[in-house]
Parts: structure tokens; sequence; C-alpha cells
């Protein structure tokens, strides 16, 4: 068994999903020199696995996935026996994204506007919600449990693009509804009743 320690350990790594990530060890010193090799969760790793580069003391992973999270731990091997390093941990977390975005409305005036918005993501990301170029409806809109936006009794002035912001530790992403209120035509001036002679031409107006 070799009984020096390693001259450096691996150290926890914390990355984004789609960023690169190393973990770095120098094993103990032998003779003859210490090989190196990792095993993650237990399980050795494979220098043949494209996914993964195994170069000196190095492992690199090019472009992580949330499955590349787990405990590793550095391998020095020689022809004394072999040595683990104390484990370092990969955590791998994810950017929000949407599972459900909110879609385009048309919707009568005083009628009721549901925006969806279910952001997904690692930390679990907090979402809000604003109005583009405008302030919200005041008193007429609500926040769901599942992020959904509510407007009730629809104006005019509602009209616009409704934005769902979603943050956590390691990004933001936003996603977008426009909302159209559709007026019933209203007259303005009604026909009155008029009294006119035969032959005489009568205006209506509207």
């Amino acid at each position: 068994v070799l009984r020096d320690d390693f001259r450096q350990p691996p150290g926890d790594v914390v990355v984004a999903a789609g960023e690169p990530a190393v973990l770095e060890c120098v094993p103990p010193r032998g003779h003859p020199e210490p090989s190196v090799s990792w095993k993650k969760n237990g399980v050795r790793l494979s220098d043949k696995d494209e996914h993964l580069t195994i170069r000196g003391g190095k492992l690199m992973v090019a472009s992580t996935r949330k499955s590349d999270a787990g405990v590793y731990v550095c391998v020095a091997t020689n022809v004394v026996g072999e040595r683990d390093s104390e484990p370092a941990e990969l955590v791998v977390f994810e950017r929000p994204a949407f599972g459900k975005r909110p879609l385009n409305q048309a919707v009568l005036v005083e009628g009721t506007a549901e925006f969806a918005c279910e952001a997904v993501g690692d930390p679990q990301p907090a979402a809000r919600w604003h109005k583009e170029e405008g302030e919200m409806p005041l008193g007429r809109w609500e926040v769901l449990p599942d992020n959904t936006l509510r407007i009730s009794r629809l104006r005019a002035e509602d009209e616009g693009t409704y934005t769902c912001v979603a943050d956590n530790s390691v990004g933001r992403s936003e996603a977008s509804g426009t909302l159209t209120v559709h007026v019933p035509p209203q007259l303005v001036t009604g026909p009155r009743d008029q009294a006119v002679t035969p032959g005489q031409s009568v205006t209506f107006q509207c």
C-alpha cells in the first residue's frame, strides 16, 4: 500500500450543466511514480469513455450533464499497491428552463386571461412576472401556486406582452406571451325615430 498522502487531493467542483469540469489530483510520491485513475461513486472510470478525458492527474469533462454529478475518488497505483484520495463531489446545477411557456391569447374585455409558466432547473428557479412597456393591471392580477399569471376583468389597456422570468443561482431564462383584448363594437349615436310626410327623404344617423 502507498503510505504517503496525496500531494494534492481533488477538491469539490460546482458547475452548470453544459460547462466543462476539471477534477485534479497529484498522487503520493512513490517509486516507481504512481499512475492515476478515477472512480465515480465507487466504480472505476474507463479512459475509453469519449465523454471523459483522463490525462495525468486530471479528469476532464468537456460538457457536463446532470448524470455526471457524484462522488469522485482519485486512485494512485504502482507495483507496491494503490491508495484512494479523499472523496470530492462534482455538483452539476441546471439553468432555468420552461416545461410550460406562456402562449399568446386573445380574450374579450371583462374576461379572464391565464399565462402558464412552469420553470424547472436545479436549484429550483424562482419565477416572477412583469409587463413589457407598462404596469401590471392594478388589483386585477395574481400568480397562482404553479406560477400561472391570471388577469381578471380585462380592459383594453391590459393589452401587451407579459414575461415570466425564472432565476436560480446558475442562470436566468425568460418566456413571454402577448395578450390581445377584444372590445365589442358599441353605438355612440343610435338612430332616432322620425316623422316625415310621404315623398320626403329621411336620414338616420348611426
